[in-house]
């Protein structure tokens, strides 16, 4: 079936929202679930404006967190109507993370967290109780995968994993979808996420290089297929290139950067970087204020 829709990208009205943390989970070792509530989830009312439910179209779509500083209250931006004024001094402490899953019905949203040990997001992850409040605001933006392309192309390391499982949940058998994941081991596969192909890191191997074989390696049905790959720098960097060698057109590929690698950092060193590096977007997933 040709492609009838080209992949699109949506704008949203910026929320600033106070949400409670209703449950955690442990989703392998190193990765825990967050499960968020609260009447702000909902349409309410603050500063004066009218403002919409929580709204997520897209499967990679995501949010910012904030945090407070060590002792202190967290700094927040002000709502305006539709969109935020950050302050600056001192600015806002902030995170990004992928939506896992939005339950409008339950009224509960889901992000998972990499635990490396350090950084304010890992580390509020790690400690969060039920009852515990935090403050986000988005999605910003949601892109929306084209419509009639005959398969999907998934790839990336473990911080792509949340909009993985989300694009796996939503595709519902009803595309023929290869995901390739890197991680770092069995224990850290997600047995939730059926038929992802799983790449393991080897010591003296590059992960970039190791994520790109597997994906070179892989057999692709004929057709128009569309390709979304998320990770590290250099890992996005070389399936780009893969991409390219695969004939797959530029409009029928979204690669972002979620973080990026020290240069000769150990594999430990990279995950232990893992989101807390902030880094900004290789393509339209420009992180900037929201």
């Amino acid at each position: 079936m040709p492609v009838t829709t080209p992949s699109r990208r949506l704008d949203l009205p910026i929320v600033l929202r106070k949400l409670t943390v209703l449950r955690t989970a442990e989703v392998t070792p190193r990765m825990r679930r967050i499960t968020l509530g609260g009447e702000q989830l909902g349409a309410f009312s603050a500063a004066g404006h009218d403002l919409p439910a929580f709204t997520t179209r897209g499967a990679d779509d995501y949010v910012k967190l904030f945090f407070p500083e060590p002792g202190g209250e967290p700094v927040l931006p002000e709502q305006h109507d539709g969109h935020l004024h950050w302050p600056r001094k001192p600015a806002p402490l902030a995170r990004a993370y992928t939506v896992r899953r939005y339950d409008a019905d339950l009224g509960e949203l889901d992000l998972d967290f990499v635990l490396h040990g350090h950084g304010v997001a890992g580390n509020w992850a790690r400690d969060a109780r039920p009852g515990d409040e935090i403050h986000l605001a988005g999605p910003k933006i949601s892109t929306v995968p084209p419509v009639g392309a005959s398969w999907w192309l998934l790839a990336g390391d473990e911080t792509a994993l949340p909009a993985v499982g989300h694009y796996l949940d939503d595709a519902d058998g009803t595309v023929d979808l290869h995901a390739f994941v890197l991680v770092d081991g069995p224990e850290e596969e997600q047995r939730e996420l059926t038929g992802v192909r799983w790449v393991h890191r080897r010591s003296g191997v590059a992960d970039a290089e190791l994520l790109a074989q597997a994906v070179r390696d892989h057999s692709l049905p004929e057709g128009e297929g569309w390709m979304w790959i998320a990770g590290e720098a250099g890992i996005v960097r070389e399936l780009r290139a893969v991409a390219k060698h695969l004939g797959i057109p530029k409009p029928m590929l979204d690669a972002s950067g979620y973080w990026r690698a020290d240069a000769g950092s150990s594999a430990l060193g990279r995950i232990r970087a893992l989101r807390d590096q902030a880094v900004e977007s290789l393509e339209h997933r420009r992180r900037e204020h929201v």
